[in-house]
């Protein structure tokens, strides 16, 4: 598993900030977990940061505003996160509980 500065550091578990969205994504048959982030994040705003780990077929992820900027909101960030996985590169990725 690579842990991994997308504007920030990997994590493991541990406390989230406020205004902090944890998302983790799963693929059964994936085997390509780093590609499938780059290509995520490709897809998402570029002005919210992201923190991430990363194995082969899970993606822990974690989104919030810039420092200083307004709380990213859950439901633009599930939105954001629906239309990128709609894109036929990261079929068969699918978030958990939802």
């Amino acid at each position: 598993m690579t842990d991994g500065e997308g504007h920030g550091d990997g994590r493991d578990g541990e406390a989230h900030g406020e205004g902090e969205i944890a998302l983790t994504l799963t693929a059964a048959h994936a085997r390509d977990g780093e590609i499938a982030l780059v290509r995520l994040l490709s897809l998402l705003p570029g002005h919210w940061t992201y923190q991430h780990r990363v194995s082969a077929s899970r993606i822990l992820l974690w989104v919030r505003a810039p420092a200083g900027g307004r709380p990213a909101p859950r439901a633009a960030v599930h939105a954001a996160l629906r239309a990128a996985l709609a894109d036929p590169a990261l079929r068969g990725w699918r978030p958990d509980g939802g």
